[in-house]
């Protein structure tokens, strides 16, 4: 039997350049955050963790269809302090840390549930590329969760982890929600998010 890969939905940052939280920006009729969730479960990978600042914890809880909700009570010490969360949490679930994971920002959506398998074929940690361009999510492997455990919390993740590149097409990697006008951008894409 295959063992599910987990995955986790990084949404913890406040969004202060934003003005409003990325999780809960919507498009296509669901927000970030419900699509990652739809499209990591549909991938199948389990768990599926989301790691959200305190502000966030009960709009995530209403729309975790079945994930797993932790809270990251420092958040501004940096993405893999976040990360960390979400590892301890899986571990906690499990009972162990993961041959494989998977690493979602939540305002990265530009991709689809296949492409989550090709990152899963994966022996060695990965990125998505299509055209030159990488993207989220990543999948990290069981040596570099070890020393992603032992960094500090803002330690940048490019620091850590040596990304291979996975070969995809039909993405919208250079989706980043940041700023308000990424939100029109992410308007005028949103055909693309009506399938998983």
């Amino acid at each position: 039997m295959v063992k599910a890969t987990p995955a986790i939905i990084l949404s913890a940052g406040y969004s202060k350049r934003l003005g409003e939280h990325k999780a809960l920006v919507e498009v296509a009729g669901k927000t970030l955050l419900e699509h990652a969730i739809l499209k990591l479960q549909h991938a199948g990978c389990s768990p599926v963790i989301i790691v959200v600042n305190q502000e966030l914890q009960f709009d995530a809880l209403m729309s975790s269809n079945g994930a797993t909700v932790v809270v990251n009570k420092s958040p501004e010490k940096g993405r893999t302090g976040s990360l960390k969360v979400g590892l301890t949490s899986v571990l906690a679930e499990l009972g162990r840390l993961p041959n494989k994971a998977i690493m979602c920002p939540v305002d990265r959506p530009g991709w689809k549930a296949s492409h989550i398998g090709k990152l899963i074929e994966s022996e060695v940690s990965c990125c998505l590329t299509d055209n030159s361009v990488n993207g989220h999510p990543v999948l990290l492997v069981k040596s570099d969760l070890l020393d992603i455990m032992a960094a500090n919390d803002d330690a940048p993740l490019k620091d850590i982890v040596k990304f291979e590149s996975v070969a995809v097409d039909n993405t919208q990697l250079s989706l980043n929600i940041d700023r308000p006008e990424d939100k029109v951008r992410l308007t005028e894409n949103a055909d693309f998010f009506v399938e998983l």
